[in-house]
């Protein structure tokens, strides 16, 4: 289920914003997953989710990931904008990036709580 980021001010979406892609740069990037189902990535900053759609645009999932030597090595839910929770969703964002070819390591897909700040639960 979709929905809209947490932060009421309207951005306009960054001009870097692009479709996350096999051989993207290494680095560390924040991600949204569009209604659509496209993911889509920005470099990794401060309050950088809601300007990765921008105008207050709904959401399927959003996250961070860290890509190094084109592999994932870290695909979280970590996003203070979106505050996705659900297992689900994070595992069906792999599932996108994998099909697209990118290749994810094994325990880079780890859950975080919204709730408490207990350690993440590793998904895959």
């Amino acid at each position: 289920m979709s929905r809209p980021p947490h932060d009421k001010k309207w951005y306009n979406q960054d001009p870097r914003s692009q479709q996350i892609h096999a051989g993207l740069e290494d680095g560390c990037y924040v991600y949204v997953q569009d209604i659509d189902g496209t993911v889509l990535v920005l470099p990794d900053a401060q309050h950088q989710h809601v300007r990765v759609l921008g105008e207050r645009k709904p959401a399927l999932y959003a996250g961070d990931l860290t890509i190094e030597n084109g592999r994932i090595k870290d695909l979280t839910n970590s996003s203070g904008t979106f505050q996705f929770d659900d297992a689900n969703g994070l595992l069906e964002v792999a599932l996108v990036l994998k099909s697209m070819g990118i290749p994810i390591d094994v325990g880079a897909v780890r859950l975080f709580s919204h709730v408490d700040s207990a350690r993440p639960r590793v998904l895959e």
